[in-house]
């Protein structure tokens, strides 16, 4: 069963991406999260491949969290840095994709496009997934096309799923199946700003609770 006092994929460091644009609304999101009962809280900016290479982000990520370390609190959720990586064809040549790994763990939480998958993207899925110490986590995949998961899925490729997609009705079941078959390893609030993340929680937390 999925860990509710985990959330996998957040964009709470200020500046760092379009999640948080300060230290207070990063300060805001963090209420948040505390108040669904949050106690690990991995932090996943954006990392684009094609806009700037790993060190550059990292350094950029480091600053960010150091602004943020400034303000917690010692009943905070822990957070732990990670990085929401998009895939480019060849990323699995990348030589620092190590360091995007969620700190303490070999998982690289990879971002999709909305659009059609080619082959090239298929080709580098597949060459990430045999990669020797790196395992991949797909993100938010409610976002995705569900035979495009299952594709995945047969690959034994581990999902993260959004707290807002458990809540659709259309596809609520199949999802709840996914998580029962353990297919769908994290719940992500995916938050940005000071949105709907945390209420969709709470509602996930009631209705995970139920089965």
């Amino acid at each position: 069963m999925l860990d509710l006092t985990l959330d996998y994929h957040s964009h709470i460091l200020p500046g760092c991406d379009h999640g948080s644009d300060s230290v207070e609304t990063s300060r805001g999101q963090l209420d948040m999260a505390k108040a669904a009962g949050i106690r690990v809280l991995c932090a996943t900016p954006h990392f684009y491949p094609h806009m700037e290479n790993p060190d550059r982000f990292l350094r950029r990520r480091a600053q960010s969290f150091s602004r943020l370390q400034a303000c917690l609190e010692p009943d905070d959720p822990q957070i732990r840095l990670g990085a929401e990586v998009l895939i480019c064809d060849g990323l699995e040549r990348m030589a620092e994709l190590d360091a995007l790994c969620l700190e303490g763990t070999s998982e690289l939480l990879l971002e999709l496009p909305f659009y059609h998958w080619p082959e090239s993207i298929w080709d580098t899925i597949f060459r990430l997934h045999e990669l020797d110490g790196i395992r991949l986590v797909i993100a938010h995949v409610d976002r995705y096309p569900v035979p495009d998961i299952e594709r995945l899925i047969g690959e034994g490729i581990a999902l993260q799923l959004n707290a807002e997609g458990l809540l659709k009705p259309r596809t609520r079941k199949l999802y709840r199946q996914w998580i029962e078959a353990g297919y769908v390893r994290y719940l992500g609030s995916d938050v940005h700003m000071l949105g709907t993340g945390y209420r969709d929680w709470e509602k996930c937390k009631k209705l995970l609770r139920k089965s």
